[in-house]
């Protein structure tokens, strides 16, 4: 397939409203499990509450802020889904070609990592979305899985072949380059396989921009589920070195805050380390916890696992 080939549109559907405006729900769960004074200060008075307990695989959290909408994907459920901060759930995009990752160019369009046509899109959050990448370095991309958006406009992405071997949150399939990848779509378009690791999952920068965090979550022993910290340059990825591990479960997506601390996901819940690594605190969650992200203040910290969206008000 060439990028000339542009893969079908999905098809249009009315949007729904899923939950009505109202309160969070109380969560039964644990309070925050905390080992330092400075974590003690952020999660001391946090609990978590539960804004919607209705997907099927709740995934892909992001912040929308021209919207005031944190958007997350439910995979299996091929939708789209948007929190409104009067507690409104609404169908963003439906029908969706098993959509998982989400984030937000700098103009506020949002874009989208798509399984089931193996590429990565945009929308407005209404409709349907449009692919705008689908080969890298003249091969098909596998199933794209998270994705991030830097400061400069370019799309990160991991590429892993998760959505083509499981027919519940994708299309079956096979890989063309044979390569499981980070890849970077750069401002004129290009995309590039920046570096290869065994199944990368979840991404994130540091708050100065010069690592990039990067999990792999291999299911059959292809090498070691952990989180691994890079240098960036501006052109290369280098000094790849073990980041941290998670107790319990795999870090299948996590984002970095202000401060450099790094909130990863786990069967625990939300497990926190500080810039080098060391575990601060473990949010639990009541089942699996799969992604979290921030409001662009850093105030709420949303958090997704199986059919729920639960948010921490943060001091």
């Amino acid at each position: 397939m060439t990028q000339a080939q542009t893969p079908p549109l999905a098809p249009l559907l009315i949007p729904a409203r899923l939950r009505h405006p109202g309160s969070p729900e109380p969560t039964s769960v644990a309070p925050p499990q905390i080992h330092d004074a400075d974590a003690h200060t952020v999660l001391g008075n946090a609990r978590l509450v539960t804004l919607y307990d209705q997907a099927s695989w709740s995934e892909g959290p992001t912040w929308w802020e021209r919207e005031r909408t944190l958007v997350w994907s439910d995979i299996v459920g091929r939708r789209v889904l948007g929190w409104r901060e009067d507690g409104a759930v609404d169908v963003l995009l439906d029908a969706t070609p098993f959509i998982n990752g989400n984030a937000v160019l700098p103009d506020g369009t949002l874009v989208h990592c798509e399984h089931g046509r193996r590429a990565i899109s945009r929308s407005d959050g209404k409709g349907a979305a449009t692919p705008v990448a689908w080969v890298a370095e003249g091969s098909r991309l596998n199933a794209p899985n998270d994705l991030i958006v830097a400061p400069d406009g370019a799309i990160w992405f991991s590429d892993p072949t998760f959505g083509l071997e499981n027919p519940r949150q994708g299309v079956p399939g096979h890989s063309e380059s044979g390569r499981t990848a980070i890849c970077r779509i750069g401002n004129d378009g290009e995309v590039q396989r920046m570096v290869d690791m065994a199944q990368p999952n979840g991404l994130a920068f540091s708050p100065d921009q010069r690592t990039l965090y990067a999990s792999q979550t291999p299911e059959h022993g292809e090498g070691e589920v952990a989180i691994y910290a890079f240098d960036w340059d501006g052109t290369t990825l280098s000094n790849r070195r073990r980041f941290a591990t998670v107790a319990e479960g795999v870090p299948d997506g996590f984002t970095v805050d202000r401060r450099g601390w790094l909130w990863s996901s786990s069967a625990k819940g939300v497990e926190i380390f500080d810039p080098a690594g060391t575990h601060l605190a473990t949010v639990p969650t009541p089942e699996t916890c799969s992604n979290c992200t921030f409001d662009n203040r850093e105030t709420r910290l949303f958090v997704t696992g199986g059919a729920h969206l639960w948010m921490l008000s943060l001091t």
